[in-house]
């Protein structure tokens, strides 16, 4: 059969060959002759893991009495244990996405809750700087400050350039009279 196909190499290769072109997309069971209420006279299973690559035909022979429901049953138990298994793996993804979805309901009532703290948060801090606006704004009030002013206002003593400064001739004259 290898030589046949034409697939050189050692027969792990060859049999690693044969299973994944069994497996591949492009297998199919081909009838021929005339079928009659037994069904059709002679099989053949054709497989080719990807184009390009050899063909491999193997020829089937048809089941008659014991060995024929045999088969059947070997075949509907296989495929039994398959469904089942499918089965499983669905039930099991199931039971993972309602995990999952739970997870996921969790985490936004989670991030519900912190977003609504958070705009507590900000709105006591708006507040907080409103009053302390407020505060500041009265003891910054145009009356404080006019106080302030007048308090912190002294007289400073500047000096005026020599060439506007009064000439200051002659002597002062002083009335003793008026100072008692």
């Amino acid at each position: 059969m290898q030589d046949s196909i034409r697939i050189g190499g050692t027969w792990s290769e060859f049999i690693d060959y044969l299973v994944n072109s069994i497996k591949s997309e492009d297998t199919k069971l081909v009838l021929e002759g005339p079928s009659n209420s037994d069904g059709a006279a002679a099989a053949k299973l054709v497989a080719q893991k990807a184009k390009g690559m050899p063909k491999i035909s193997i020829a089937m022979t048809k089941l008659v009495s014991s060995a024929a429901t045999e088969a059947i049953a070997n075949l509907s138990l296989q495929l039994f244990k398959e469904f089942k298994s499918i089965n499983e793996s669905y039930v099991e993804e199931r039971e993972r996405s309602m995990e999952l979805s739970k997870v996921v309901s969790a985490e936004k009532e989670r991030n519900d809750s912190i977003q609504s703290q958070l705009e507590l948060y900000t709105k006591r801090q708006k507040i907080q700087r409103i009053d302390s606006s407020d505060i500041n704004g009265a003891q910054n009030s145009p009356e404080k400050q006019a106080t302030r002013n007048t308090k912190s206002t002294k007289a400073v003593n500047r000096v005026v350039p020599a060439y506007r400064r009064a000439k200051v001739r002659g002597t002062i004259l002083q009335d003793i009279e008026d100072e008692t």
